[in-house]
């Protein structure tokens, strides 16, 4: 008897020693946002997949799942039997999403929870710690599970009455414009050389048909294009909240011309976070790709300049029938400075810090 009790205790030790080494042996997670770009407020989900490999029954799995501090979890009291905790934050600031759960051998877990963020800005999803009981339950297996995924929260547009009424007087003055600006690429006729036409404009050919001086007629049909600037460059106080605004000003801004048809190309100086390419420079364009290309790098920008507002200016390309929008934390008189006086007429200047008409 005590032989056999002998034996009994040294074999559930090495099932103890062995549970304890194997608590977590073939144990998959991964767990990722099911979209890359989302509004404030919007509601997404945070799909987890717990998966167990191996033919052994886990009867206890203890999940800690890493998230930013400012997601917020649409939870129900219950939800496919499985116990769950709120958020925590720990002492760096983040917070774990605890629960409890089991898994059959050879199975996987598949789990879609609702979550919202508020706050504009680029959120990363680092990971899980993930704890295993062993054979009586007197210990536990701990593993880290890395993993990197991430959600960009763009800025909420603007509803600001005056940069409405700024871009519908602007917008106006442009459909204006483009009537009176001749296309150089499209020739209408010819018409008498009235001695106010360039030179470049005469058609030597048609005035040696004609016998006497003609110059070009063009069609009145150049298709409007904006330029669109933000400008992060800031001394002020309150710099932060002001650059803020006009990431907000922007989305609205872009959302109007996408509206009026406009085409248009955008340029920065804004730093952006985790962003894979230049966001400094987005070719001029229109339509959902173009306008949430520019959304995802106004949701990643931080408040720091890459350079400076003249360094910006210096790099925009030149067009002489091309409108141009700057969105700045600074007053107009800060930029006014640095534009070309003959393109002025041709420029709309919103300004964070004057949201008054």
């Amino acid at each position: 008897m005590a032989l056999f009790l002998f034996a009994l205790v040294i074999m559930v030790f090495f099932i103890e020693r062995w549970s304890i080494i194997n608590a977590l042996k073939g144990i998959e997670f991964d767990y990722y946002p099911s979209t890359l770009l989302a509004a404030p407020d919007e509601i997404f989900e945070i799909t987890t997949h717990l998966g167990n490999s191996s033919m052994r029954f886990v009867p206890f799995l203890k999940v800690a799942e890493k998230l930013p501090s400012c997601l917020i979890l649409h939870l129900q009291e219950e939800h496919s039997g499985t116990k769950y905790n709120y958020l925590k934050p720990d002492f760096m600031g983040d917070s774990t999403f605890s629960y409890l759960t089991y898994l059959m051998p050879r199975s996987r877990l598949r789990r879609n929870i609702p979550a919202s963020i508020h706050k504009r800005g680029r959120y990363v999803f680092p990971g899980a710690d993930l704890s295993g009981g062993d054979f009586l339950g007197l210990g536990e297996e701990r593993q880290s599970f890395r993993a990197f995924s991430e959600i960009v929260v763009y800025p909420k547009e603007s509803d600001s009455v005056y940069v409405k009424e700024l871009m519908g007087g602007f917008l106006g003055d442009l459909s204006v414009r483009r009537f009176i600006i001749e296309d150089p690429v499209l020739t209408a006729g010819f018409r008498d050389y009235s001695g106010r036409e360039p030179m470049k404009a005469i058609s030597w050919t048609q005035s040696a048909r004609m016998g006497n001086i003609m110059v070009k007629s063009f069609d009145y049909t150049t298709e409007p294009s904006v330029t669109v600037l933000l400008n992060t460059e800031c001394n002020l106080d309150k710099k932060e909240e002001l650059i803020e605004n006009c990431f907000s000003i922007t989305h609205a801004v872009c959302k109007i011309l996408e509206e009026r048809r406009i085409k248009y190309d955008f340029y920065t100086n804004a730093t952006t976070q985790g962003a894979l390419v230049s966001w400094s420079y987005i070719g001029e364009g229109l339509g959902n790709r173009h306008f949430f290309t520019i959304l995802e790098g106004l949701g990643r920008a931080s408040f720091q300049s890459r350079e400076s507002f003249s360094a910006t200016i210096k790099r925009m390309k030149p067009g002489s029938t091309r409108s141009l929008i700057i969105i700045t934390p600074t007053g107009k008189e800060h930029v006014y400075k640095y534009l070309d006086k003959a393109n002025i007429n041709q420029t709309l200047i919103i300004p964070a810090a004057e949201q008054e008409p």
